[in-house]
């Protein structure tokens, strides 16, 4: 038991040594209490740590350990090296698109508008056979001359993805890690944008079919 457990805290000391930057001197499984996602199981990571370092100076009796790791030590190293190697994806969290609030270029705009304010959207995606061809946010109402008849196609010089993308808006590939995400949001924001939402598309294509939308408080 001491010995499947100190080789499999060796698998995840080597994880997290090919995911992310350990500290010259520090413990890999120290740093991955660090890392975003990883944060809420830092008890977790103390607790097998401190197994570890138990276990690998422990007295022994007539060659038999005094103390052996229990099962929910094991389960606990198992369920930590399990999300190590299968990392989340943005896809995996993003909203799926038959739960997105999403408008055609012919729609009205004030029906959707008042769906919008309903359901506390900020921004939706304007979709033409699945993809994004425009982007409507809510703050657009204080453009004048929206009336019952107003369609999205009257406002294609506010909706059109050439003025947002890379500032408001970003499109990702499906397998991007939810790290890289934050990356980009943050790179957006030292430019002076603020991302309001990330389109999920197989390649991170604006050209290819939408497959999810993930909002930036997803990330957090």
């Amino acid at each position: 038991m001491t010995d499947e457990f100190l080789q499999k805290y060796k698998e995840l000391e080597q994880l997290v040594a090919e995911q992310y930057p350990v500290p010259e001197g520090s413990s890999a499984v120290w740093a991955l209490g660090d890392v975003h996602e990883f944060i809420a199981f830092r008890p977790q990571l103390t607790a097998i740590r401190e197994i570890r370092n138990f276990l690998s100076h422990q007295p022994s009796y007539e060659n038999q350990p005094l103390i052996e790791p229990t099962e929910a030590a094991f389960k606990i190293l198992n369920n930590i090296i399990a999300k190590l190697s299968k990392p989340q994806t943005i896809y995996n969290i993003c909203i799926k698109p038959n739960t997105i609030l999403s408008a055609k270029i012919d729609d009205q705009v004030i029906p959707v508008q008042k769906l919008m304010a309903e359901r506390n959207f900020r921004v939706i995606p304007i979709l033409e056979l699945g993809r994004v061809t425009g982007v409507f946010f809510d703050s657009i109402k204080n453009i004048k001359d929206i009336d019952g008849e107003t369609t999205f196609y009257q406002l294609k010089s506010h909706i059109g993805l050439e003025s947002h993308v890379g500032k408001d808006i970003l499109f990702m590939q499906k397998d991007a890690s939810i790290d890289h995400a934050k990356e980009k949001v943050a790179e957006a924001f030292l430019k002076g944008s603020r991302v309001a939402a990330i389109f999920v598309t197989e390649t991170g294509k604006q050209t290819e079919a939408l497959l999810g939308l993930l909002l930036p408080l997803q990330l957090v």
